[in-house]
Formats: C-alpha cells, structure tokens, sequence
C-alpha cells in the first residue's frame, strides 16, 4: 500500500469512526426498566407457568417492567409479604385472601386466574370409599395453611359436626382428620383412607408413570371432584394492596397484561411452558416430565369457564360461592366488600380474547 493510499484509508476509518459516534450519540438511550417483585403460593412449579413463561419469553420486559419471583411456601403468607412493601404482587386462593382481608389486611384482587380448583379427595378403591357419605369411620387427610377450607365446606353442606377453626370433626361423625404433610407417602402406605391431591401435583405423583410418579392406576383410585359437590372455592388469583395500585396503576395494568399473555402461552403450549418451569425449580425436586404434566393440568384449570373473557375474569357466581361457603364455615366473620377489582385486568386485557 503506498503512503497516499495508506492516508487515504486512514481518512476514511477516521471519518466512519465520527459518524458512528454521531448516530450513537443520537440514538435515545434505552428506558429504564421498572422492578417489581411477585410473591408465590408456593414454590416454584408450573402451577405458576405463566409468570415464568412472561419473565423468559421477554413479555414483561417488552412492557418495561423487570420482575422477580418470589418463591412461597407454607411458612410464608403472600398477603404478609406485600402488604408489608416487599412485594408489590402476590397470589394466593381467594378464601384466604378474605380471611386475610377480615383480620384487616388492606389487599385486593385484581385478576382471578383460575377458573375451577383443582383439588380433590383421593380414595384406593380397596378401601370400599366410593362416595364422601362412606368418610365416617375412616381417616382423613387434610392440609392446613388455608387449604382445609373446601374439606369443611363440604363436611357443612353434609350436615356433619366438623369445625374449619379446630379441624376436627365430632367423634360421632365416625370421621378422624389428621394434618396432612406436603408428600403422598401416607396416603400410598395407606396410613390414610382418604388425601387430597391437586389434579396438576399431587395427583400426578400418585398416578404418573415413574420417574414422574408412583405409577397408580386412575382405575384403581375413587377421585372426588369439589366441583361436582358445588363447593368449590376459588384460587390462584393476583393481588395488590388498594393504595399502592391508585398511586402505580400503570405498572398494575403493565403486569396483568403481561402476565395474562404469559398464561395465554400457557394455555396453548403447555408442554413447551413445563420446559420453560422446570429450568426455575431447584434440581432434584422434580422431573421434566412433571413439571409437563402440571402445566397441561393447570392449562385445564384457567381455561374452564372463561364464557369468552380472556384469562384472569372473575367470575361473579364463583365469587360469591367462595365468600359464601368461608363466611358459613367461620372462615370470615361479615360479608366482605371490594375484595376484587377488576378494573386493571379490563385496561391490560383490552382487545385481548379467550385463549
């Protein structure tokens, strides 16, 4: 290369270099990302998909928003966690939600996710527990934690002695509730008659093919929906507190939306979500193909009587059958007034369509 040559290439680099540094210049800088914290039920598992899906797949980043999930579990309150600022979203079921609300919590629902619960009473049918009328006289397992609630709502509308408040039932109902732990084992070792089971976990681990599960057939088992007893309460919906969503409704209607489009996903590519949650639990708690398992589950769960609304409607009769059934079994003491305010989910859900 000669020395004009050599100058002249110089040049022109010098002068590229000035113009990108002009375009840089102007191109606006990237708006801040606003972060907010979601609290869970429970902990990680595609129970809660659609956040994660949301998180992954950019959509809440596409609204400007940056969010961390929360794992939960039994010694932590959702409602506690962001009434007290560390979380500006939690879930959580509905009836605990109002029994929280009745002590004075100020929180509110803003999307109801689930349509149906997903809980049901398990039964070997060896055990000869072919309809609820045949619990008297055998043991049954209940969880505590605000997921008892549905259990004595049922034993009400029975007529039987039984009581939410000491979860126990009169020992002339024949019927012995014990505690139940957060693992199948009991009911497998038959040191309980009857267990509950949710359809997208606990089922799965009794009836799904090992590694998945034990490997029990559906056939071998009586399964005992709340949905066909009219006794079903609501769960997983989102909550806020009231004052922090006049001051933010922005960011409110920015994560339901988000949110919403994540559970959407959900809906419609449930296999493709369980893979997307199993890369969020802690190694060696569960399979690939449970984590598969329960988001095709749950898909079944928010879906189910949207009548047309897009994910995260609440449901009038639901609602009033939820708050009903906790305030006759003690769960509240008065009829609760603005527990859910759908208001938000109307603005982020806007031109959107049943999934």
């Amino acid at each position: 290369m000669t020395r004009l040559i050599r100058l002249a290439a110089i040049v022109t680099i010098l002068a590229l270099g000035l113009a990108a540094g002009t375009v840089a210049a102007a191109r606006p800088a990237k708006a801040k990302l606003v972060t907010v914290s979601l609290q869970l039920k429970w902990v990680a598992q595609s129970q809660f998909a659609g956040y994660f899906v949301a998180n992954d797949l950019g959509y809440y980043r596409k609204v400007g928003l940056k969010v961390n999930i929360l794992n939960g579990g039994p010694q932590i309150t959702p409602e506690t966690v962001v009434e007290s600022g560390k979380a500006q979203f939690g879930i959580d079921w509905m009836a605990s939600l109002l029994h929280e609300r009745d002590n004075g919590r100020k929180i509110v629902n803003i999307a109801q996710i689930w349509q149906e619960t997903g809980m049901r009473m398990i039964a070997f049918k060896s055990s000869g527990i072919s309809s609820i009328k045949k619990f008297k006289g055998h043991t049954i397992g209940v969880w505590p934690s605000g997921n008892q609630y549905q259990f004595f709502a049922l034993m009400h509308k029975l007529h039987y002695n039984c009581s939410v408040n000491t979860f126990s039932c009169a020992s002339s109902t024949g019927i012995k509730v014990v505690q139940e732990g957060f693992t199948m084992d009991p009911f497998l070792n038959h040191q309980l008659d009857v267990s509950q089971a949710m359809t997208y976990n606990e089922l799965g681990v009794v009836t799904e093919p090992p590694p998945s599960g034990h490997g029990v057939p559906k056939n071998k088992l009586y399964i005992f929906n709340y949905n066909k007893y009219g006794v079903s309460m609501l769960e997983d919906g989102i909550f806020a507190q009231p004052g922090w969503l006049k001051k933010h409704k922005s960011i409110a209607v920015k994560f339901l939306k988000a949110s919403v489009e994540g559970w959407t996903y959900v809906v419609k590519h449930p296999t493709k979500a369980g893979e997307l949650t199993f890369k969020h639990i802690p190694a060696g708690t569960a399979t690939k193909g449970h984590m598969i398992y329960q988001a095709k589950q749950v898909a079944k769960l928010i879906s189910a009587g949207l009548k047309g609304h897009p994910v995260g409607w609440m449901n009038p009769t639901a609602y009033n059958r939820t708050w009903q059934e906790a305030k006759q079994d003690g769960v509240i003491t008065k009829t609760p007034k603005g527990a859910y305010d759908q208001s938000y989910w109307k603005a982020a859900t806007k031109g959107m369509k049943a999934p």
